[in-house]
């Protein structure tokens, strides 16, 4: 009987045996169209290695070298044993690694000496576990491990699988295992620039990401410390109470950003004007000294109307702010901008790394930026804008599955689901109309997963479509079309370790929150790009991934944040956060 998962815990690769190959290619083999794996056409707009529906330990994206490459090692004293072309007395057999088939000629004696051409043909495989070989009869289906390489026929294709430890299993790679750096970055700008819009974007971001992140905010600390309401000319550089009050709380935001990091922390966003090269050089000569990397992101805003639109959108409704007439608080703030106006001084060097951002996305200057983090970051500001729009998330109708309490599959719509896609169409066609009354285009971008059910439920809405597959539901591996009693029953390992760890337990065969996060990133700064209002309509775990993101939630909160069927919840992005609104739009 072939097993996926033994009670060792060996995870067993997806394949089809046939003993018959006549092609004499060294090239790699694909799989047949008619295979599990492959994908509607055009439904891979954005797609993602861990979004394969046969996920193993390694990333598919590893396995793109060709044959030719394994055959390099020239000093490889075995290569008598595995030689990359025919030499008499050899066997010509298939390796098959998930959807990837590579042929070699085997002359060895061993098993260890199959493993090191396996290893040849295969190098981004992991060498530091135990690979096991299983021939596959196509008759009866079962499966019999090489123990001796006298039963491995000519054109005999081997089915690969390896040990692994349960860490592994239910761990993500995750983006904080790249490099162990620790990283500040240091905002700059006059105030009504954005600093504190772009700190926070950034720092959800790189949450989302896993990366832990935090933004020490001065102006919180100085309305903590000594109350808010503070009048203008306490931030006059003339104004000596004021220069020392605001310095002990930039020192004591800067303390506490410390030692938020050397208690885990990965990367602090130290957001305050720090509009002088004296300042600056307090805050680095602190973070150089505890080993820490610092990068200035400055916010250089020029035109007018940002900058009018910054002060009555958020600076009016800071707590500075409170219950003071609106235009005598806009001349109050724009006075405070005036006195940082007397000694700011934009940030330079040649050795200096620092990102400047231009009216908030128009134009980017970069300057010694090296590392992965920081060109993450630079990515992400590319992407950036201010432009208000909402963004509504949907799952799809009422499924089949739904109503068999199954999870994945690709079921259609049941009559209740395909109601709601009627009043989901109805809605956003009388939300175009409205806007359109009061002078904008009405354009909406409607982004779908690849799945029947969520292709379906956008079906009847005129806007253009795009389908995407990294909007697919979490791959539930060999547990897809399962109800939970089922996992239950016949994996209750499984099932207690999902409920002991449902952000990184991993379906066997299948996907994580985390690695679902990751696939994400590509749509998540394509969202961040598009100023038009956007409409996804994808599926539970993924909208609670994509929500976790905008609304700045911790990533453990993530795989339970309530998503319900048949409701529309539309987010509006702010610079403190996102207004939500949802909208139950049928039973």
């Amino acid at each position: 009987m072939h097993k996926s998962m033994s009670s060792n815990n060996i995870l067993t690769t997806q394949i089809t045996i046939d003993n018959n190959h006549n092609d004499h290619d060294e090239s790699n083999y694909s799989i047949p169209k008619s295979s599990p794996s492959s994908s509607p056409p055009g439904s891979n707009i954005i797609s993602s290695p861990s979004s394969n529906r046969y996920s193993n330990n390694f990333n598919n994206s590893n396995f793109s070298s060709s044959s030719s490459s394994s055959s390099s090692n020239s000093n490889n004293s075995n290569n008598n044993v595995h030689s990359p072309s025919y030499t008499p007395g050899s066997k010509e057999i298939f390796f098959r690694v998930k959807d990837r088939v590579k042929k070699a000629y085997f002359k060895g004696t061993t098993v260890e000496d199959l493993k090191l051409l396996f290893l040849q043909k295969f190098p981004e495989f992991p060498k530091d576990v135990d690979i096991q070989f299983l021939i596959i009869d196509k008759g009866t289906n079962k499966e019999q491990q090489v123990n001796d390489v006298c039963d491995i026929k000519e054109h005999q294709e081997l089915l690969i699988r390896h040990e692994y430890n349960e860490d592994t299993k239910k761990r993500s790679q995750g983006y904080t295992g790249l490099d162990k750096e620790k990283i500040v970055l240091v905002m700059v700008g006059l105030p009504a620039r954005g600093k504190t819009y772009v700190a926070r974007k950034i720092c959800r971001m790189l949450n989302w990401m896993l990366v832990p992140a935090k933004v020490f905010n001065v102006g919180e600390y100085r309305r903590l410390r000594i109350g808010a309401g503070q009048p203008h000319d306490f931030f006059d550089p003339h104004n000596p109470e004021g220069i020392k009050a605001r310095l002990h709380m930039a020192v004591a935001a800067l303390d506490d950003m410390i030692s938020w990091l050397h208690n885990g922390g990965r990367v602090g966003i130290y957001d305050a004007t720090n509009s002088t090269n004296e300042r600056r050089q307090l805050v680095e000569k602190r973070c150089t000294r505890e080993k820490m990397t610092v990068v200035y992101v400055e916010s250089i805003c020029n035109d007018a109307s940002v900058i009018e639109h910054n002060i009555k959108e958020t600076k009016l409704l800071s707590p500075d702010y409170q219950g003071v007439d609106p235009s005598k608080a806009v001349q109050d703030f724009r006075d405070r901008i005036n006195h940082y106006l007397k000694v700011y001084e934009t940030v330079e060097g040649e050795k200096t790394r620092y990102i400047k951002l231009y009216d908030v996305g128009k134009k980017i200057e970069v300057n010694n930026i090296t590392g992965y983090i920081p060109s993450r970051v630079v990515f992400f500001l590319m992407n950036l804008h201010l432009h208000p729009r909402p963004i509504w998330l949907t799952r799809h109708g009422e499924s089949e599955f739904n109503a068999q309490n199954r999870i994945g599959g690709d079921s259609d719509l049941t009559e209740r689901g395909d109601n709601y896609a009627h009043q989901l169409a109805v809605w956003i066609s009388e939300w175009c109309s409205k806007v359109r009354a009061d002078g904008y285009d009405g354009e909406v971008v409607v982004w779908t997963s690849s799945l029947k059910r969520a292709i379906r439920t956008a079906q009847y809405i005129s806007q253009p479509k795009v389908v995407m597959r990294a909007l697919d539901e979490i791959d539930a591996g060999i547990c897809d079309g399962m109800t939970y009693d089922e996992i239950q029953e016949k994996m209750p390992d499984e099932r207690a370790a999902r409920d002991s760890d449902k952000l990184q337990y991993r379906y066997p065969r299948g996907e994580s929150y985390e690695d679902v996060i990751q696939r994400l990133e590509p749509l998540l700064l394509e969202l961040e790009r598009t100023k038009s209002p956007v409409l996804i309509v994808s599926h539970q775990a993924t909208l609670r991934c994509l929500y976790s993101y905008l609304k700045g939630r911790v990533k453990e909160e993530c795989p339970f944040i309530n998503i319900p069927l048949h409701t529309l919840i539309q987010l509006s992005p702010k610079a403190y956060g996102c207004e939500e609104t949802a909208f139950k739009l049928a039973n």
